[in-house]
């Protein structure tokens, strides 16, 4: 395995690929971003910028295409889960053939799409704790003070190194996951309650957790199931520790996109859980109909 890929490519240029084009660019890494014509335009014209507490301001000319039109070693796959049907047809099969694809996408029905459509390519799921947003074309806001990257310790051996891509770039990346079950369920028995919780009051996570506590632990209970289901083992006290210790102002991804008026990432992030305890996650069922807006109606 190697961590000296010579051609890299991002697909997606929002808060996550955007902020991840600059600093692996930054890092002297030959970077190509593929997004729509509108935002590669932007980029091929004023480059990418982030704003940071962590990393400071920062700016990279990094070229963008609205597709891939040569081979790559190592593909990031950032696009929101929504949107990834979409965005693969930016990536001829071929031109990925040999390379390592690594999706930061949230849940995980992402990898075996990716592993069907890229059958020639190695798929390596990867997980990111980040809060950022994207203001404008090529410009990222990183609004966190962490930016943490997770990849299992039981991954393929061949082809470029994701891991050691990112930690020569000097981000920092969690291999303690033992397998991909792992890695993706801690960070969904995480991320499904702070979303749903913080998208169905339209509150941050402080006061959200304060006005419906009841609620957010029975829907860390329910994943923390659900996840034992799908293989691995979540401690969900761990999880409810590390839920209560998130500044009170932190909004979800999710509410983002209810504010913006953006497709939720709804089943991405609940539909795991609802689909391995089909009738053993009411109050997830419950939460994911009042932001749908299926709960509203009383039948007659």
């Amino acid at each position: 395995m190697t961590d000296h890929p010579q051609r890299i490519a991002i697909l997606g240029a929002g808060a996550v690929g955007g902020m991840l084009g600059v600093l692996l660019a930054d890092a002297g890494r030959t970077v190509t971003v593929l997004a729509t014509d509108r935002t590669s335009t932007a980029i091929n014209s004023s480059g990418l910028s982030l704003r940071s507490g962590r990393y400071g301001d920062r700016h990279a000319s990094v070229p963008a295409r609205p597709w891939l039109t040569e081979p790559v070693d190592l593909l990031f796959v950032t696009v929101k889960a929504p949107d990834l049907l979409g965005a693969l047809a930016r990536v001829p099969p071929s031109l990925v053939s040999g390379a390592t694809v690594v999706p930061l996408l949230n849940g995980i029905d992402h990898v075996p799409l990716l592993r069907a459509v890229f059958g020639g390519a190695a798929v390596t799921p990867m997980t990111v704790a980040v809060e950022a947003t994207r203001v404008a074309p090529g410009v990222i806001e990183h609004l966190s003070p962490f930016n943490d990257y997770a990849v299992a310790a039981d991954r393929p051996d061949t082809g470029p190194d994701a891991a050691a891509v990112l930690q020569k770039a000097g981000l920092d990346v969690d291999v303690s996951a033992p397998d991909e079950a792992t890695l993706l369920w801690r960070k969904l028995s995480f991320l499904c309650p702070l979303a749903l919780i913080t998208t169905s009051t339209r509150e941050a996570i402080g006061p959200a957790r304060e006005a419906r506590a009841d609620v957010l632990d029975a829907l860390v209970t329910e994943t923390a199931a659900a996840a034992a289901r799908g293989g691995a083992h979540i401690d969900p006290d761990t999880v409810r520790q590390r839920l209560s210790s998130l500044p009170a102002t932190m909004l979800s991804s999710m509410l983002k996109d209810a504010m913006a008026g953006a497709v939720l990432e709804l089943d991405a992030i609940a539909g795991p859980v609802l689909r391995a305890a089909p009738d053993g996650a009411p109050v997830t069922r419950s939460v994911v109909a009042e932001i749908t807006g299926a709960g509203a109606a009383t039948p007659s």
